[in-house]
C-alpha cells in the first residue's frame, strides 16, 4: 500500500471513529439537575420494633443501632410504626387512652433514639389515636376527639421534640362513612400541632384500594370514596395515599395480576395532579392470607416501584418491612422481628431503593403528565391498559415502534416545559419475560436515561432507539435536542 493511500485511509478511519464515539457524544449536552429539596421517600411499614412488643409476643429487641443502620442502608428514609405502643389490657375507655399514650411515648423514644442516628423520620402509633373515629363506641363527637388528642399531644410529650419525629399514624383503609370523622380528626391534629410549633407534623391517612367494594365502602362507589377524600382531607394533609397489592397466587400458572392496578394508580395520579398533591402508595413485598403471593425475584420490586413512579409517586411504603416469618415459611417480609434475622428479599429491596436514589434528582425535577401504552398483540388487550380512563392517544415528542411485550410509557414535564418519560416492561415479573421496545423521538438527537440507577447518554439513529427491558424494569428517559 502506498503512503498516500495509507494516509487517506487512516484519516477516513479517524473521522469515522470520532463520529461514532467521543466527538458525536460530546455534542450531546445532557441536562444537569440540582439536588432535590426532599429525596424520593421509601417508608418501612412495621419497622424494627421493641422487645416483646405486645407483652406476649416474646420477640427479640430490634430497636437497635444495628437494625436501624440496615434500614438506612437499604434506602429507607421513613419508618411507620405498626407494632409499637401496645397498651395492654384495659377495662374502660379512659384507661385504654391513658395506657396507649404512655406506651406510645415509651416505645417511640426507643425507636427515635436509633432513627436519629441515621436521619430516618418516624411516624408514631398511639393506639388511641390510630383509628380514633371507630375504636370507641362512647367516643363519637368532635369535642371528644379533641380531648383525646390534646391529652396525647402536649408540650411535655417527649417524642414530638425529636428531630426524627415526623407525625402520627391516623387511619388505614377507612370506609366511606368514617371519612367525615377523619376530617375532624385531622383538623384537630393540625391545629394542636401548630399550637405546639410542630406545624409540619403529618397525620398518616391511607385509603382502600379499588378492589374493596360493597360493605367495605359502606356501599358507595370507589369514585365517590376517592372524591370525598380529595375534596375534604387531601387539602389538610397535602397528599393522596392508597394501597394496592397486584400479585395474586394462581394454582395453575403460579401468578395472576389484578386488573384494576393501573386504574387505581391513574385515578390517584390525576387527582393529585389536579390539586397539586403528592402521590403516595404502597407496594407488596410478601404474600398473605388474602391470596397475594410471595415475591419471586427483584423484578417484583422493580415492577411495582417503577410503575408507581411512572405516575409521579414520590413516597412508596413497603408492606411490610418486618414480620413474624422467615424465608423458609410463606408470607415472609424483609426481616423477621421474632429473631432479628433478614430474609433474601431485604437485599432485593436494598438494591432497587438505592438505584432509585441514584437518579432521584433528575426524576424529582419533573411532574407526571400523561399515560400511554402498547399491547404486544394488537388482538389481545392487556386488561390493565383497557381500564385506564384517560390515556393519551399520541404525544408530540415520542411514538411507539415495535414491542415484544405489553409496554407502559408515561410522560412528564418540568417547570420549563421540557419532556421526560418512564418506560416500563408491563408484564408480571413472575414469568421472567424481557421486553424489546423501539421508540421514535421527535426533535431529539439523543437521550439521557437512567437504567437501574446508572446514567447513560446515547445518540439516536433517525430519532429511534431500541430498549431491552428486563422483567419489571423501568427506564427514565429525557430527550436531548
Amino acid at each position: 500500500m502506498n503512503s498516500k493511500r495509507t494516509i487517506i485511509l487512516l484519516a477516513s478511519l479517524s473521522a469515522l471513529l470520532s463520529s461514532c464515539t467521543g466527538s458525536s457524544n460530546a455534542r450531546l449536552e445532557a441536562p444537569t439537575f440540582e439536588k432535590a429539596s426532599s429525596p424520593m421517600h421509601f417508608t418501612a411499614y412495621a419497622c424494627p420494633t421493641v422487645e416483646n412488643w405486645s407483652g406476649t409476643s416474646n420477640n427479640v429487641n430490634c430497636a437497635t443501632e444495628e437494625h436501624y443502620r440496615k434500614l438506612a442502608e437499604a434506602g429507607f428514609t421513613k419508618a411507620l410504626a405498626l407494632y409499637e405502643g401496645a397498651p395492654g389490657g384495659a377495662r374502660t375507655t379512659a384507661e385504654h387512652v391513658r395506657k396507649s399514650h404512655a406506651a406510645a411515648e415509651q416505645d417511640a423514644m426507643k425507636i427515635l433514639e436509633q432513627a436519629e442516628k441515621f436521619g430516618i423520620k418516624y411516624y408514631v402509633r398511639d393506639w388511641s389515636f390510630y383509628g380514633l373515629v371507630k375504636n370507641y363506641s362512647d367516643i363519637t363527637t368532635k369535642e371528644q376527639y379533641e380531648e383525646i388528642i390534646r391529652s396525647m399531644l402536649h408540650e411535655d410529650n417527649p417524642y414530638i421534640n425529636s428531630p426524627s419525629f415526623l407525625g402520627n399514624y391516623g387511619h388505614d383503609e377507612p370506609n366511606y362513612d368514617e371519612l367525615a370523622k377523619i376530617k375532624d380528626q385531622v383538623e384537630i391534629y393540625n391545629r394542636v400541632m401548630k399550637e405546639l410549633g410542630k406545624e409540619g407534623a403529618e397525620c398518616v391517612i391511607n385509603l382502600n384500594p379499588s378492589y374493596v367494594s360493597g360493605a367495605g365502602l359502606n356501599f358507595h362507589t370507589y369514585s365517590e370514596y376517592v372524591d370525598y377524600y380529595f375534596e375534604n382531607i387531601a387539602p389538610l394533609v397535602g397528599y393522596g395515599s392508597f394501597d394496592f397489592y397486584p400479585f395474586l397466587f394462581d394454582y395453575v400458572d403460579g401468578s395472576y395480576m389484578r386488573q384494576m392496578y393501573l386504574y387505581n394508580i391513574e385515578l390517584f395520579a390525576r387527582k393529585c395532579k389536579e390539586g397539586g398533591y403528592e402521590l403516595r402508595s404502597y407496594i407488596q413485598d410478601k404474600g398473605d392470607f388474602t391470596g397475594t403471593r410471595d415475591m419471586c425475584g427483584i423484578g417484583d420490586f422493580r415492577f411495582q416501584i417503577y410503575t408507581l413512579m411512572a405516575f409521579g409517586a414520590r413516597d412508596i411504603t413497603y408492606y411490610t418491612y418486618s414480620g413474624e416469618e422467615s424465608e423458609s415459611e410463606g408470607g415472609f417480609a424483609l426481616m423477621n422481628f421474632m429473631d432479628g434475622t433478614y430474609n433474601w428479599t431485604y437485599d432485593l429491596a436494598k438494591k432497587v431503593n438505592n438505584e432509585v436514589h441514584a437518579f432521584e434528582d433528575a426524576y424529582l425535577s419533573y411532574k407526571w403528565d400523561g399515560v400511554m401504552y402498547k399491547n404486544a398483540n394488537i388482538l389481545i388487550d392487556n386488561q390493565n391498559f383497557a381500564n385506564l380512563v384517560d390515556p393519551l392517544e399520541s404525544h408530540d415528542r415520542v411514538s411507539f415502534g415495535d414491542v415484544s411485550e405489553d409496554t407502559l410509557l408515561t410522560s412528564f414535564k418540568n417547570d420549563e416545559g421540557d419532556d421526560a418519560f418512564m418506560l416500563v416492561n408491563f408484564t408480571d415479573p413472575y414469568f421472567k419475560k424481557s421486553d424489546t421496545v423501539t421508540l421514535k423521538f421527535n426533535n431529539a438527537r439523543g437521550l439521557l436515561m437512567y437504567r437501574m440507577g446508572q446514567k447513560m447518554v446515547v445518540p439516536l439513529n433517525n430519532g429511534e432507539y431500541t430498549f431491552k427491558l428486563y422483567p419489571g424494569e423501568g427506564r427514565f428517559i429525557i430527550p436531548i435536542k
